[in-house]
């Protein structure tokens, strides 16, 4: 029996239907779906095209999401409830991977829905702790795990404590382990501070705590933030093996703005933590964008490609 992949395309203003919309009329998930269902989650109405149409599409269903009669007057709402349906049915066992578009942390609160973000409502509702996973989806994949996500600069420091690490450690090597099947996951962390703090002279933390920690935990580094990067990077670039399995990142913009130019939005925001994999595009609604067909469906592909990916080498 083939497994199940649910998809939803986020704010319902914003690039995530327009780019869901091409992927279906081009018929880039029928081969996909030959190995796995897909069911989307949303309003027909808003993807604007027969999307349950086998002959283009393949074994595509679909699940209107009701309630709303006008879903781009409340987008947040109805952002919002696709993703909480489409996260009941992996938790009850209709689906076992997810896809998801981006959505607006703005209208979610707009709308009376007070989360951060995706991520956060995934972890509430299936009570874990799910990590930020960044991931290529080339022969060697460029693996970036975010230690701190959307917080202040300011909160950074605080944030990162000795349970922190070993929890995102924990994490990692699961995923690792089980879903990459890596025997012996090797796992290295850049440093907070400029050159990893050049032995106490540029910041302490990296002296004072950080090495004791990486040894006791066994991660590698801390590497000045500048060489590891760049070596990461130009290992994807070039195509080979990279030094590492994966990588500690400590806050959201150290690497991020990296791996977006790099890969060109092709890295793949993965969840891991989850008792199910949950994959998305590495870019937001870009609401300037919608109607201009400048949108690229390629990352929105590339979520559902990785997700079809691990759902199978795990059946």
């Amino acid at each position: 029996m083939k497994k199940q992949i649910a998809i939803t395309y986020g704010d319902p203003n914003g690039v995530g239907p327009e780019i869901l919309s091409s992927i279906l009329e081009k018929g880039l998930l029928k081969d996909l779906s030959q190995k796995v269902n897909f069911v989307i989650y949303g309003s027909e109405e808003i993807l604007q095209n027969k999307i349950i149409k086998r002959s283009v599409a393949g074994d595509i269903n679909f699940q209107e999401i009701p309630n709303l009669p006008c879903p781009t007057t409340k987008p947040g709402a109805h952002s919002f409830k696709c993703l909480k349906k489409a996260i009941e049915d992996c938790l009850n066992g209709n689906s076992q991977g997810l896809v998801t578009g981006p959505i607006s942390k703005k209208n979610w609160s707009k709308d009376g829905f007070n989360y951060k973000g995706q991520t956060e409502l995934l972890g509430e509702m299936t009570l874990s702790q799910p990590e930020m996973l960044f991931q290529t989806n080339n022969e060697y994949p460029w693996r970036v795990l975010l230690l701190t996500r959307h917080i202040s600069i300011s909160e950074v420091p605080k944030a990162l404590t000795f349970e922190r690490f070993e929890q995102a450690k924990n994490t990692l090597n699961n995923f690792l382990q089980n879903q990459c099947k890596i025997a012996n996951p090797k796992i290295a962390v850049a440093g907070l501070n400029p050159h990893a703090g050049e032995e106490g002279e540029i910041g302490k933390e990296e002296k004072d705590y950080w090495i004791h920690w990486c040894k006791e935990l066994n991660i590698y580094g801390p590497f000045s933030p500048d060489d590891i990067w760049i070596r990461s990077s130009k290992a994807y670039q070039a195509n080979q093996p990279q030094e590492f399995d994966a990588y500690l990142s400590p806050y959201h913009d150290q690497v991020l703005p990296l791996i977006k130019s790099i890969t060109n939005f092709k890295a793949v925001n993965v969840s891991i933590g989850l008792p199910f994999i949950r994959t998305s595009p590495d870019h937001g609604t870009a609401f300037d964008l919608v109607g201009t067909g400048k949108a690229d469906c390629e990352p929105f592909l590339e979520a559902i490609k990785l997700s079809v990916q691990v759902v199978k080498d795990n059946s």
